[in-house]
């Protein structure tokens, strides 16, 4: 019996020094980990986090002025690497300038909901090689450095939306995939305004002032699947204009179309192309057919369309009438899906 004491508690105190040695190595890291961060004194009033994998992301959100935020990346910074940068509704800066962000490198730059209306040549320079994505979405942007986009090697995301650009920019890269452009006073789309971007899967451009759209505009972009154009003044989609890998998703709703030309949109497959809110009047079915028959769905709710024979096509393919949206209706307020498919038969 003594010897089974002996035992446990021989047991009980290996036990206990493995829980300290645990908890000691546990600080340690924890204390690894804090180390990455610089000083806060010394960045305040920017907040330095670090996640387990010893991310680092800095919160400048309350910068009182382009020279504090310079203040602060002059500071003792040991490891310049950051994940992420965010300032967020921040009413104080206006101009991010060459040389603010210090030696720092970021993956996500995030300044939104704020007042900035430039971003210096140069400003972002040290994240040429680490950007994954801009987000600078909600300001009043009028300057950016688009010239410099191709040095940002691994950029995939670029988001401008909600800003004051009026003309469209100049992009050309081999990494970019996600473009937002979204409301901004953009009048025209180059013909050539996309095509340094052969990789870009997503296309925003809503909420402008655009008028037409050349033919060629969207295509030869082998991996374009979702574009967003609606809320322009668009009245006319012309042969040509779009073309999809095997499937597309298009957002035209609040336009003014009133005519898409055959050929006007290629590749769409079994997507969607939301029509909603136009001028249509009639379905052509050597357009809308071929989207139906690929298995396209077709959102042309609240369009001013004519119920006679000529819609006929449409109301006598029950395939066809399943891929339309139960909203869709006659220029007369009756639902597309109330209509008698046998009438149709009978007179047309």
């Amino acid at each position: 019996m003594a010897e089974l004491y002996c035992l446990l508690a021989f047991l009980a105190l290996a036990l206990g020094s493995v829980a300290v040695s645990v908890a000691e190595d546990g600080a340690k890291d924890a204390e690894l980990r804090s180390l990455s961060c610089p000083d806060p004194q010394d960045i305040s009033p920017c907040v330095c986090t670090v996640d387990l994998q010893h991310n680092m992301d800095i919160d400048c959100s309350q910068v009182e002025s382009e020279d504090q935020l310079a203040q602060v990346f002059s500071s003792n910074i040991p490891f310049p690497t950051f994940q992420k940068l965010l300032i967020d509704r921040n009413k104080n800066l206006r101009v991010l300038r060459n040389g603010d962000l210090g030696p720092a490198s970021f993956q996500i730059i995030e300044i939104v909901h704020g007042i900035l209306e430039e971003v210096q040549d140069g400003a972002l320079s040290h994240s040429y090689s680490t950007a994954t994505r801009i987000d600078l979405q909600v300001n009043k942007l009028t300057k950016f450095p688009f010239h410099e986009i191709p040095s940002f090697t691994s950029l995939s995301s670029l988001w401008l939306s909600l800003n004051s650009f009026s003309e469209f920019p100049s992009i050309t890269s081999d990494s970019l995939t996600d473009i937002q452009l979204n409301t901004n006073f953009i009048s025209e789309i180059p013909l050539t305004g996309f095509q340094g971007v052969k990789n870009v899967k997503t296309i925003g451009v809503g909420l402008n002032d655009i008028t037409t759209i050349a033919p060629g505009t969207f295509t030869d972009l082998p991996h374009l699947d979702t574009l967003f154009l609606f809320s322009n003044e668009l009245s006319e989609i012309p042969a040509g204009a779009i073309a999809f890998s095997g499937r597309g998703y298009i957002y035209f709703h609040k336009n003014n179309i009133s005519k898409v030309a055959v050929g006007a949109i290629k590749g769409l497959g079994n997507g969607n192309i939301d029509l909603s809110e136009n001028s249509l009047t009639i379905l052509d079915e050597e357009v809308f057919g071929a989207f139906l028959s690929a298995g396209a769905t077709l959102n042309i709710d609240d369009n001013p369309l004519g119920c006679g024979c000529e819609i006929a096509w449409l109301i006598t393919n029950s395939a066809y009438m399943s891929l339309i949206t139960t909203g869709a209706s006659c220029y007369d307020g009756e639902m597309l899906v109330n209509l008698d498919p046998t009438i149709y038969e009978d007179f047309c």
